[in-house]
């Protein structure tokens, strides 16, 4: 009887799977394919571990008879990642993709298995889940909720967001986040009826907020807690990836469901685990208990993972056994007020000094943790730069001008703002032919057209899903052309169109989808995101949006929030002693550098060849300049 506790992965096996990935495995990334119990796999940044994990379960389906019944269980975060997994697995993806395995995110677990069961057994209907921008204008459309925003004297003195209130996941009172018990106000008051009113009908209606599904699936848990059992008899084993990403609540649902009755495999990098901005989201709980490590970079060069290496909340071994030639130093570039927007330039400078133009993958990108703020932004060094105009103009002319706006929007590590634009396109094209929501008699939204596919015409929103998944992935991967992107949109909206019965006929939609590509550079500039000197193109963008990149050079600029970042504390923890570094770790009184640890780490851990990083001479001072001046590791050079 086949036994996953019992699998024996020979070197032979392995051998096969390089021959297909085209290298060889070290031997940490072998002794997480040979391991078969639960156990935390901690990885450095360029460690390879989602090859790793691809290769464990390419060998895995091989050996899996077709008498085993029960399934195999892949978790990550986000669309994208499954389709970076399953391409790597190439014709092994359609293994885990069938009956009784499931491969997929988070989410779509917790809604398959627990949430969309658990609200069809209460209401007897299917639901629709709806992301933040979907829910916001549902809010809106909803003359309680502008009764409550605008009259309760309570939630505007307090600054309440009753678009954040939200069924928690402990008793389902309505509580400021999914993870507090308590209410945000007193169960009996009026304020908080109107809210639960309001909130309960939504529900009833058929609409769950994203994160609201753990807190019913929590509940349903509650009120069946003998379906655990089945989860852990169905998925003996479980993998999941970006273990670093979850949140409290979705890590605590993993352990309901599997802690102790499946093998549970978490894989990830606990220092890069970044946050939302928003205040009331909760940090990472995941504690890897290191049982494995991937310590062995491709990424990073040597001289780099020494120097990035403690810089972090739980330093871990990093090795690296290759450096460019000449060697690069990381630099400080040292600016003031008035010279300051050339920091990008003096840049550029550096990366032709080096020749880095003709090396590493020719990325090259300047990243902040805030984009716009009075003190100090990453507009604040090009004041070009501002993605939130990307985000205000929801309609264009033409179908070329929502796939300029597509491209400025695609390297952002969160897809929602593309996805976004592609269902606005396809929108707007809907409404020039005339087509409105059968069940209103409006014009569809992105919401109330995934709304009305899913209650109408399941087939189809399947379709358009993989659609978006293949448009983002291959753009981001540089696997699709503009020009193919625009014939496969247009076909697409085309066969849309016929299937609501309506023909392509009329003018004003031809004209709105066979707009003449010249029309690009004139709708949403390039000068957004990517700025061009010398020959060469530096992309802005924020650390949350390059998480999981890899560039040539990165240039990490000072940015204020709360404090600044880099020169009030990156540079001093730099410079700090190895006990005040574990001081600054640890003490709870210092949880300003806590928060921007993970997010410092990740920004300064992409580049392959060339790090700089940007500070005020304000704040290069005394102590910080005398360790960086007389460090023969760094070069400091003034703007």
């Amino acid at each position: 009887m086949f036994n996953i506790n019992g699998i024996v992965i020979t070197d032979e096996e392995i051998a096969e799977v390089e021959l297909h990935f085209g290298f060889q495995f070290n031997e940490r990334q072998r002794e997480v394919i040979k391991f078969w119990d639960s156990t935390d796999v901690q990885a450095c940044p360029g460690s390879g571990k989602t090859t790793t994990l691809a290769a464990k379960l390419m060998i895995l389906a091989k050996k899996i008879p077709k008498s085993f019944k029960h399934g195999i269980c892949v978790i990550t975060h986000t669309n994208i990642a499954v389709k970076e997994i399953k391409d790597r697995l190439g014709i092994y993806a359609n293994y885990y993709s069938e009956y009784p395995n499931h491969f997929g995110t988070i989410q779509s677990f917790v809604d398959k298995y627990l949430t969309i069961p658990a609200y069809k057994e209460h209401y007897q209907h299917s639901p629709v889940l709806l992301d933040e921008f979907e829910w916001i204008n549902l809010l809106k459309r909803q003359p309680d909720y502008n009764r409550l925003v605008t009259q309760s004297s309570y939630i505007s003195q307090r600054h309440i967001k009753v678009n954040e209130l939200v069924f928690n996941k402990s008793n389902f009172n309505i509580s400021t986040s999914i993870n507090k018990a308590q209410p945000f106000l007193g169960k009996t008051t009026v304020t908080y009826r109107s809210v639960r009113t309001l909130k309960e009908r939504l529900l009833k209606e058929g609409y769950i907020k994203y994160n609201e599904a753990y807190s019913i699936a929590f509940s349903y848990l509650r009120k069946h807690p003998e379906i655990k059992q089945l989860f852990s008899y169905r998925f003996p084993i479980v993998f999941i990836d970006e273990m670093q990403d979850m949140e409290t609540h979705q890590y605590q649902l993993i352990d309901e469901l599997f802690k102790d009755r499946a093998i549970v495999q978490k894989i990830g990098d606990i220092n890069q685990s970044i946050f939302s901005n928003t205040s009331n989201q909760e940090m990472n709980i995941w504690q890897p208990n290191s049982v494995i490590q991937l310590i062995e970079t491709t990424r990073l060069n040597n001289t780099l993972s020494k120097i990035i290496k403690p810089v972090c909340m739980s330093p871990q071994a990093m090795e690296s056994n290759w450096n460019p030639y000449p060697l690069i130093k990381p630099t400080i570039l040292v600016f003031n007020d008035s010279n300051i927007s050339r920091v990008k330039d003096k840049y550029i400078d550096l990366i032709i000094q080096y020749n880095l133009q003709n090396q590493g993958n020719r990325i090259f990108k300047a990243i902040g943790h805030i984009k716009s703020n009075p003190r100090l932004g990453i507009v604040s060094y090009w004041s070009d730069f501002n993605k939130d105009n990307l985000k205000d103009r929801n309609e264009y002319d033409n179908l070329v001008s929502y796939v300029d706006k597509f491209r400025t929007l695609i390297n952002n590590k969160n897809v929602k703002e593309p996805r976004k634009t592609l269902l606005e396109l396809i929108c707007k094209s809907l409404k020039i032919a005339g087509i409105k929501n059968p069940q209103s008699s409006s014009y569809f939204t992105p919401f109330t057209l995934i709304n009305f596919l899913l209650e109408e015409r399941q087939p189809e929103l399947k379709e358009l899903n993989e659609n978006l998944v293949i448009w983002i992935l291959k753009f981001k991967k540089n696997l699709i052309s503009i020009p193919i992107l625009v014939l496969e949109l247009k076909q697409y909206i085309i066969s849309l169109v016929h299937s609501f019965g309506k023909k392509v006929s009329n003018t004003e939609l031809q004209n709105f989808i066979n707009a003449p590509n010249s029309q690009f550079s004139q709708t949403v500039p390039e000068s957004n995101q990517l700025y061009n000197n010398q020959g060469l193109t530096v992309h802005f963008d924020t650390i949350h949006g390059v998480k999981g990149e890899t560039h040539t050079a990165t240039l990490f600029l000072e940015t204020y929030h709360n404090t600044f970042d880099i020169g009030s504390k990156i540079l001093d923890f730099i410079s700090s002693s190895s006990s005040k570094q574990n001081s600054l770790r640890t003490r709870q009184s210092y949880k300003s550098w806590q928060r921007k640890l993970p997010l410092s780490y990740v920004a300064i851990s992409r580049a392959t060849h060339f790090l700089c990083l940007a500070v005020h001479e304000d704040r290069f001072q005394s102590t910080i300049q005398s360790y960086f001046q007389s460090n023969q590791d760094w070069e400091v050079v003034y703007v």
